[in-house]
């Protein structure tokens, strides 16, 4: 695979934020993740036969720029404890790692099937000296004990069911940051999950130049306080009530 490719096709499909993104990523660990996901996508099952030859486009470069907003808006440093939810084989997650000041990094999803071929990658040092800053976890959300500075997750449960999943990652005053696409979710059903889960929302910041791959938006939600007796909830239970509030 050319040297530098993500570069170019970051530098032609962003060029007004491209000065920006080219001062805060290392673009061959970049390179080295893609060429490890196009190599382990079959084995792995990462994406679909449609998704195979878009990697760059459609999974890279949409998380790259999601990556970019919350350390340009101030929510990621190096002294940053992150952890990225049912990332897979690390998607946003890796893309932290990616930064030239990143954060300390734990990728957790309760498959180990997709993270465990980037944990081997990781750990024959094939990323770039990657494994400095990075742990990995095999569990479910609501197993994890610790609580992080910021939480992230990509379209892992129908959002704002999500909130609730992880609310007892985030430490109080820390924040939860999904990555999310259209406005399909019921707002009523979003004020109600975030008074319970104890969060409330900061921000919100529209990703206009995702645009050439649909619509694409980042919640920035602060954790006030514990989640209310009673939850997080069983698994089996919110996902019934997430099935029942998206139709």
């Amino acid at each position: 695979m050319a040297e530098n490719l993500a570069r170019e096709k970051v530098s032609s499909l962003l060029p007004r934020i491209f000065e920006s993104l080219d001062a805060q990523f290392d673009w061959k660990k970049i390179d080295l993740y893609h060429e490890f996901l196009i190599r382990e996508n079959e084995k792995g099952g990462f994406f679909s036969k449609n998704d195979s030859a878009l990697i760059l486009d459609r999974h890279i470069i949409d998380c790259l720029v999601f990556v970019f907003k919350l350390k340009e808006s101030g929510f990621v440093s190096r002294e940053t404890n992150l952890a990225d939810v049912g990332t897979g084989p690390g998607l946003p997650g890796f893309l932290f790692l990616c930064l030239k000041e990143s954060p300390k990094l734990t990728l957790i999803d309760s498959q180990k099937r997709k993270l465990f071929l980037l944990e081997e990658e990781v750990r024959k040092g094939n990323l770039s000296g990657a494994n400095d800053r990075i742990s990995f976890e095999y569990m479910r959300a609501e197993e994890e004990k610790r609580k992080f500075d910021l939480v992230t997750s990509r379209a892992v449960v129908p959002y704002p069911f999500m909130v609730e999943v992880v609310s007892n990652l985030v430490k109080k005053g820390g924040y939860f940051c999904p990555f999310l696409g259209q406005r399909n979710f019921d707002e009523k059903i979003e004020t109600k999950v975030l008074k319970y889960s104890g969060f409330r929302i900061k921000k919100e910041i529209e990703l206009t130049e995702l645009e050439f791959v649909g619509k694409r938006h980042i919640k920035i939600l602060q954790k006030d306080s514990e989640p209310i007796t009673g939850y997080p909830r069983l698994w089996k239970d919110i996902s019934k009530e997430s099935k029942e509030g998206n139709g």
